[in-house]
């Protein structure tokens, strides 16, 4: 198994750069069938890039420069009142900030229903061995957390 550090540099080098993520956790191990953490990735540098999900906060749209504070403050438009968004989950949160991103062009989506579901059978495809990888990364020292930080899935 190749060391979980250079799998991340490699991940970090490799991504498109002023790319938007969504990102899947897996919340188990072993996985559950549809059982996900869901957030944003924005990758910004080669060095790494922010991630959005509820707790503190696959590619789908790449961010011109020009919109870089504006994606940000749609990010972190629900800081405040995240509990009043009805039946808050972390994947309710993402699909409302999804649908500001696309009223504020910086994302283009024609169906969000169909995009969740790509999402949840890419992640079901892959979550056994995201599962494995995140054992390998903890065993090694590296912590689950960073693990699955950078089990970046395409969208």
């Amino acid at each position: 198994m190749p060391n979980p550090a250079s799998l991340i540099k490699t991940a970090r080098e490799r991504l498109p750069l002023n790319a938007l993520y969504l990102v899947l956790w897996i919340r188990s191990d072993p996985p559950r069938p549809n059982d996900f953490h869901w957030g944003y990735y924005f990758h910004k540098s080669s060095t790494g890039g922010t991630k959005y999900h509820i707790r503190n906060l696959g590619e789908i749209e790449r961010v011109p420069q020009a919109k870089h504070s504006q994606l940000d403050q749609v990010m972190r438009s629900h800081d405040g009142d995240v509990n009043s968004i009805p039946s808050v989950t972390c994947r309710v949160w993402l699909f409302t900030i999804l649908q500001k991103l696309i009223q504020n062009g910086i994302v283009i989506c024609s169906s969000c229903d169909a995009l969740q579901q790509e999402c949840m059978d890419f992640g079901n495809q892959h979550s056994a061995a995201a599962a494995t990888l995140s054992r390998t990364c903890a065993i090694s020292g590296y912590g689950s957390a960073q693990a699955k930080h950078f089990s970046l899935y395409k969208a």
